[in-house]
Formats: C-alpha cells, structure tokens, sequence
C-alpha cells in the first residue's frame, strides 16, 4: 500500500485536477464519503448528533460537504467554525450550500454547545495534511471539552504532522481516523500514529498511476510486497546454491550478539555460515549452533578482535555472497581501524550493524569508497552518531534523515524503530509490524543475521532489507502472542523465525 507526504499530496491532487477530477469535486467526493462514515459509526447510536470541528481550510470543505448530505437523515448536525470564515473559494462554496445545518462561531457559544448538548461524536476538521507547529490555545480548549465523544479525524488529527508524525500538544486522539486517496507517512509513525485509531482509507478518484511520477515511492510492507522475495527452493539444489554468509561479530564480553545472529541467519535460509570470531568463544558457539563453521580471530586484552585478523578474514570474504560485521565486537581503536579497512576492501555485499556501525561513525566517508552493496541496520542514535546530529534530530524527521543518508551514500538504510523506515534506490518502506515486547537486548542481532542471510541468497539488498524486516516483525508478534511482550526475548524472537517463513512461503 503506498503512503504519501503531504507535498506528495499536494502533486496528486493537482494531476486530477488537471486530469478531469477537480479540487471541487474532491471535495465533494471526500464530504461524501465522510457522511457515509458518520452514518456507519452512528448506526447503533440513539441521540445521533454530530459536530463538526471546522477550520477554515479545505478540510473544513470536506465538513461542510458532509454535514449538507446528512441534512435530510436523521443524524442531526452542528457545525462549529474554529478559526473564522472559509478562506478558500472551495470551502466558502460548500459553506453557502449548507442549509439546515446550525453553524455557531463564537467561542464562548462552542464551549456552550459542549457543555450542555449531548453530541454523540466530534468530527475534528480543524486543520489538514499541511499542519505544522503547534495548536492554538483557545483550539486545545475545545478538544479538551471533546474528551467524552467519540471522535473522528477528517484526513488527520488536527495537531498532527503528516510528514514527521510529530503532534502538538491538545492534539486530540482520535477513534478512527478516514484519510482520503492514500494514508499519510506521518500516520505510520509516533507519535502521530497513536493518535489516529482505526486508520480507513477512502477513494476519491485519484489515480493510482499518477504515483509514477512521484520523487520517491513510499509503500507500508504488507503480504503483497514481500510475495515473490524469497528464494524458491529448487529440487535438485545444493547448499551452495543458496549462498555463503561470512560473520565478524562477537566479543568475549559480547558472546550472545554474535550467538543470536548466526542463529536467526540459519533460520533464515542461507546454505552455508562462517563466523570469525575471537578464538575464545568457538567452543561455546559450536555447542550451541554445530552447522556453523569457524574462522578463529587474535584479541586484545579485552577480549576484543585486532587488526591483526584483516588479512584472514579478506581471504575468507572472497568465497562468502555476503558479510555481517558488527554485532557485538565493541568500539575499540583496533576494531575501528579493522571495520574501516574491511569496508574499503571487501567485494562482496556488506551489512553493518550496531558496533558496525558505531566503528566507522567518526569518518562514514569510507562507506562512499566500498566497492560493494551496503546495508546499514542503525537505532535512532546510532543513525544520529552516523549525521553526528542528536537523536531527537533523527528521531523529529525518520524519512527525511533514512532517505537523505541513503542518497548521499549510495546505501540501503535500515533505521530501525516503532515504523521502522528501510530506504534506497530513491524508494521506501515503511515496516508497521512488530510490538513494543521488541524493544530488548538482542534484537537488532536478529534482525541483522536475517537480513544478512537474505542477502547472501542473493536478493537485492533492498528487498532483503524489506522482508529481513517485515519477517522479523511477524516473528516477535508471534513471540509476543504467545509469551506476552512483557516475558518475550530475543531468543524468543528467533524460536518463531520456522513457523514465519513456513506461512511466508506456502510451507515449503
């Protein structure tokens, strides 16, 4: 399912406009689905009164449009107008066309309205896709007043940033929210998301085909999208047919992050797994995962692996489809100076993760000099590390910074998190699976010996991006079912990785 910004929007509205469909019409198309969507959530309802919240932008329109085709039901409707009179020629036609609506404009005759009539819902038409900064104070007071009614968002929750998915504050939590023509990005991200509800998506007559032309494709990874990723097995195949991954993780300190990536990369398909890891931590490892084979490394007096090891794992590198190099090789000098030097030199595809990732943060320009495909798996402030900005930076725009790094380092982000966004190729994806149970120790490894696994298969690193992320989220949903988000670990994570790629793949 594709997804839009608002600029985005903005573009595709203006193609149907000039395609037949006109600004008038899609308002008249959005008001009449949204009085349809009244109607649906009012059926059961006695009192039947609605009031509108009203701008005095297009979004308004919408209302108004609404509130003229529920004027001969028997839904009562009152339109309250926030912010003054229409100010745009389409919403001041459809105010003119209201006839049996109240209107009521004052503010002290709306908290009136609130305090002493018995509304049964509160469309929130207040402000659009467009809205940036914060509410107004007397605004917040009205959605305050709102609190007990049941609530619908007209395109957005007015407070909403449809681009960030930032909210001010008094932004009002809405029951469900219809959206018109496409969802908004803002909208699979929080804050934003969890203001929004149940998310319903109504048809207005834009063309899907003029998606085409957008600058870059966002789409919300689902059953379809992955359908047709993952690597059919073939009957008279070998383990060589499904590629060779190479791992530098793992350190005496941090055997359990080298342990849980191997482990999820077997799981996830790959015909053949090396891990160079310090010498040390081989025989717990080979008790634990005995299809693995080794490649065993010198350390430093912390356990950590040296720079001594580059020519050995070179060597190897040149037999493996892809390499993971990060996950738990802690941030020394030695490993800093090797990580670098290992994405300067290996051939082959590369995905970099947590300490990956934290080792080269202080000179990224070496990823511009790799002559492979790169795959970076970074959290929020590992991303922040990377554009040495805060993480709050990161964190205030996710497809802004994911879609910015991705283009200037000709790379495939992974920038993990509630949504996570996986860019490259000048398109997006935005994985809304996965559950706050996710949040623990362990996890990343996972979702990076996944997607590495995927890639040394030989999928695009996009794609293994997309589905390395989307399995891992069915993964911990199911993790979660069973053991509730509370109890759930990484391990557990890794345990459903069969019964996911079992449904993912028909059972074969």
């Amino acid at each position: 399912m594709i997804v839009v910004t608002p600029e985005q929007m903005k573009y595709l509205e203006a193609e149907a406009d000039r395609n037949g469909n006109s600004y008038e019409n899609l308002m008249e198309l959005a008001g009449k689905k949204l009085s349809e969507k009244i109607t649906e959530m009012l059926c059961n309802d006695k009192q039947k009164k609605v009031l509108f919240l009203c701008g005095n932008g297009n979004n308004a329109g919408d209302c108004f449009v609404a509130a003229r085709y529920l004027e001969n039901t028997d839904i009562c409707c009152t339109v309250a107008m926030l912010c003054g009179t229409p100010k745009t020629d389409i919403s001041l036609l459809n105010f003119n066309r209201m006839r049996n609506t109240e209107i009521i404009s004052e503010h002290r005759e709306i908290m009136n309205a609130l305090r002493t009539e018995k509304f049964s819902l509160a469309a929130d038409g207040v402000f659009g896709t467009g809205f940036r900064g914060e509410l107004p104070e007397k605004i917040c007071e009205v959605f305050a007043a709102c609190a007990d009614l049941k609530i619908l968002a007209v395109d957005v929750p007015s407070g909403g940033n449809c681009k960030t998915g930032a909210v001010s504050i008094g932004t009002l939590k809405a029951d469900e929210t219809i959206t018109f023509a496409f969802s908004k990005f803002g909208m699979t991200q929080y804050p934003l998301k969890s203001f929004c509800g149940k998310v319903c998506v109504a048809d207005i007559g834009i063309h899907q085909k003029f998606t085409e032309n957008l600058d870059c494709i966002i789409n919300i990874t689902d059953n379809e999208t992955i359908k047709g990723i993952i690597p059919q097995k073939v009957p008279d195949s070998h383990k060589g047919n499904y590629g060779r991954l190479l791992t530098v993780c793992g350190s005496e300190t941090m055997p359990g992050a080298c342990i849980m990536s191997l482990e999820s990369a077997l799981k996830s398909g790959v015909g053949l797994v090396q891990a160079a890891v310090p010498e040390s931590l081989i025989q717990v490892i080979a008790t634990r995962l005995p299809e693995v084979m080794f490649l065993p490394l010198t350390t430093d007096s912390n356990g950590c692996i040296t720079f001594d090891n580059f020519d050995k794992i070179i060597r190897h590198s040149k037999n493996a489809t892809s390499v993971l190099i990060g996950c738990g090789i802690g941030v020394t000098e030695q490993t800093k100076t090797l990580v670098k030097n290992l994405i300067a030199n290996i051939n082959c595809p590369v995905i970099l993760d947590a300490d990956g990732i934290n080792c080269i943060a202080d000179s990224i320009d070496i990823i511009k000099q790799s002559m492979s495909d790169i795959i970076i798996t970074p959290h929020p402030a590992e991303m922040g590390r990377l554009c040495n900005v805060p993480t709050g930076e990161i964190q205030s725009d996710r497809l802004q910074a994911a879609l910015e790094f991705a283009k200037e380092n000709n790379v495939t982000v992974v920038l993990k998190g509630a949504g996570t966004v996986i860019a490259g190729n000048n398109r997006v994806n935005v994985n809304t699976n996965g559950n706050p149970g996710m949040a623990k120790g362990g996890s990343g490894d996972v979702l990076a010996g996944i997607i590495a696994s995927l890639k040394a298969q030989g999928i695009s690193a996009y794609d293994s991006a997309v589905l390395g992320t989307f399995i891992h989220g069915l993964a911990g949903d199911e993790a979660a079912s069973e053991m509730s988000m509370q109890s759930m670990t990484a391990t557990d994570i890794i345990k459903k990785l069969s019964m996911v790629f079992k449904t993912c793949t028909n059972g074969l």
